[in-house]
């Protein structure tokens, strides 16, 4: 049974990223926040015709905020699913991991690359729709 070692300078390159992320999250949640509560002071006393905008505006950042990071995990998926395919084994070679795996070889890996797949067209499915949303708000709220 082969085994695909795991990397572990990247296991702690990964923690130190997601933990990064996370403290960067958490201020940007606590900032949105307080830009929120402005935000409202303003547009309580706005004109209809205002507060429309800016709710377009809102609404469409948010479809495109939330595209972008379904169409780079569809990316992602897709290469993965991609090298496994043409390697015929699962993990690919170049691939890391945060721990030791067993590797998969010809059916399995062929099965798993093909799941991995139908994930990222998914994904990029999900970026579709969010975007399309956004380009319907767009339209809708002109």
């Amino acid at each position: 049974m082969e085994i695909h070692q795991a990397d572990k300078e990247y296991r702690r390159r990964s923690i130190w990223t997601l933990l990064g992320v996370l403290a960067l999250m958490g201020v940007l949640l606590w900032q949105l926040n307080t830009w929120l509560q402005g935000l409202d002071g303003r547009l309580s006393g706005a004109d209809p015709a205002t507060t429309k905008q800016w709710l377009k505006a809102l609404l469409a950042m948010l479809g495109f905020a939330l595209a972008l990071p379904a169409a780079a995990l569809g990316a992602s998926l897709y290469r993965l699913g991609r090298a496994s395919r043409l390697q015929g084994r699962f993990p690919p070679r170049e691939f890391k991991t945060w721990r030791d795996v067993r590797v998969l070889r010809d059916g399995p890996a062929l099965r798993w690359a093909r799941r991995v797949e139908l994930s990222s067209t998914a994904a990029f499915a999900l970026a579709g729709l969010l975007g399309g949303w956004a380009l319907w708000v767009l339209w809708y709220f002109r």
